[in-house]
């Protein structure tokens, strides 16, 4: 851009940078967005464009007198339009902001593993491992920091076939087998495109603070204090009665998008589930009426096979049933 047009519309994107650096930004973090703008050149797939009369090799540093503006390297930007590369890389500037590690603590401690266990998995993964990985040249990036599920199992997949690794898992009672699968169990779930939207949404949010925050992102990936007070409610899935936590799930009933922060909260808009129920119950094949027999959509091919009778009954709370009127209304057309 030149002229000025130019300067207005780069005033306007540097107010919205600063907006939001204002809010996340750490105490020695400088407003000075130029500086990458600049330096990125060195990466290989950052260029940037001079001004009419202006040589390349001129351009020492940043300067609006000098550089009309950047761009990506063609095959990149392609690359950048596909629906799952966008996902990995919100689900990327989501986990820099969440802090992985911590998160990854709150998701074992919701799936019912002791403080001790959570923080034994987060060493093993963050320590023996990751210095395994290292040694062994399949990574050079740490393994609490790889974000995405992806990549981290094609960096792990090795692990289990060195005989080192069989080794000490053994002598820790597969302890290192287990923390590694949970990893990436937890990545996989944080992964999903509509939990990356929806988490990168609450910490974009400019009404909720850093508490709320954490709340509302530990509630949305299912774990959290949600996920305690259903399993303290329930003791078991809610229609089964089966008690492993790590085979339950925290659903909500009336869907996040459709709920306001506190419906997100509250444990009568929530079913502790086994994972075949609670994805047919996400997706709208099974619903249940306000006497808690479950409803199977005709459109649920072989609901036998998924261990779905229609002799299945939900004991309902009385609060559950405004959250369950709405989701019968949501897929109605189904039943």
């Amino acid at each position: 851009k030149t002229g000025t047009g130019g300067r207005t519309n780069r005033n306007t994107q540097k107010l919205i940078f600063t907006k939001y650096f204002d809010r996340l930004r750490s105490e020695n973090d400088k407003n000075s967005p130029e500086i990458p703008f600049f330096y990125l050149t060195s990466e290989g797939f950052w260029h940037l464009k001079p001004k009419s009369g202006i040589a390349l090799h001129e351009i020492k540093a940043f300067s609006y007198g000098k550089v009309a503006f950047a761009f990506f390297d063609t095959e990149l930007f392609e690359l950048m339009k596909s629906s799952v590369v966008r996902s990995d890389l919100r689900l990327a500037l989501t986990q820099n902001l969440t802090r992985l590690p911590e998160l990854y603590q709150r998701w074992l401690l919701g799936m019912g593993k002791s403080e001790k266990t959570a923080k034994s998995y987060l060493g093993a993964v963050g320590g023996v491992l990751n210095e395994m990985a290292f040694r062994h040249q399949l990574t050079l990036t740490e393994l609490t920091k790889i974000n995405s599920f992806h990549e981290y199992q094609l960096v792990t997949t090795p692990l289990y076939i060195l005989e080192e690794f069989r080794e000490k898992d053994q002598r820790g009672n597969k302890m290192y087998s287990c923390a590694l699968r949970s990893y990436g169990e937890f990545l996989a779930e944080l992964g999903q495109i509509d939990v990356t939207v929806d988490v990168e949404e609450i910490l974009k949010s400019e009404e909720l603070n850093s508490t709320q925050k954490s709340v509302l992102v530990s509630a949305r990936v299912g774990q959290g204090q949600f996920r305690q007070s259903l399993l303290l409610e329930w003791e078991g899935c809610a229609v089964t009665g089966y008690p492993m936590p790590e085979m339950l799930v925290a659903s909500h009933i009336k869907p996040w998008r459709a709920s306001n922060n506190t419906e997100r909260l509250d444990p009568a808009n929530g079913l502790l589930l086994m994972a075949n129920l609670d994805k047919a119950f996400d997706r709208g094949f099974i619903s249940f009426a306000d006497n808690g027999l479950i409803m199977i959509a005709q459109a649920l091919e072989q609901p036998e096979v998924l261990g779905v009778r229609p002799d299945m009954r939900l004991t309902l709370r009385p609060a559950n049933r405004k959250y369950l009127h709405y989701h019968r209304e949501l897929y109605q057309e189904r039943f």
